[in-house]
């Protein structure tokens, strides 16, 4: 019985500190211009949040995504170490306007991964669910109004 409550205890705990892992993520949306679409996403800010990032995340809701804010527009890097669900990602520059788009990313959880360039310089990097690209007509030259907030008032859950 001794042995039971500290499996249960073990449990408990790490569970509590992976979802602490992710509370100080900030929280935002990324609309769409001229199109139905609006994405809820965690906003990534610190170098810690972008190094981590949808780690070990066994799901993604639909229309939910993580947004990466980076200090300067530049040929962003990603790659796909311990991330468990399949990605695309869509770069975005200063100006919100979608400068690269990477379809269909697989996860990664050996290395040596791959790593991904972005095709021109990048301040944002928007990762959303495997397919959403081509499913929702996304592409490079559109133009996104991004609405973040540093840290989250209230909880977004951006999985299933």
């Amino acid at each position: 019985m001794k042995k039971y409550f500290s499996i249960v205890f073990i449990l408990l705990i790490s569970s509590v500190y992976a979802g602490e892992l992710y509370n100080d993520f900030g929280y935002g949306k990324v609309v769409f211009t001229g199109q139905d679409l609006t994405i809820e996403v965690e906003v990534a800010t610190t170098a810690e949040q972008r190094s981590r990032g949808l780690m070990y995340r066994d799901s993604l809701g639909q229309e939910k995504g993580m947004l990466f804010v980076f200090n300067h527009a530049l040929i962003q890097r990603v790659w796909m170490i311990n991330t468990l669900i399949s990605l695309d990602i869509v770069f975005i520059s200063t100006q919100g306007k979608i400068v690269s788009i990477i379809k269909s990313l697989q996860p990664c959880v050996k290395k040596p991964c791959e790593i991904y360039n972005s095709t021109e310089k990048a301040k944002y990097m928007l990762e959303i669910n495997a397919g959403m690209i081509d499913n929702k007509g996304i592409a490079v030259g559109q133009m996104l109004k991004i609405e973040e907030r540093v840290r989250r008032s209230t909880s977004l859950d951006i999985s299933e």
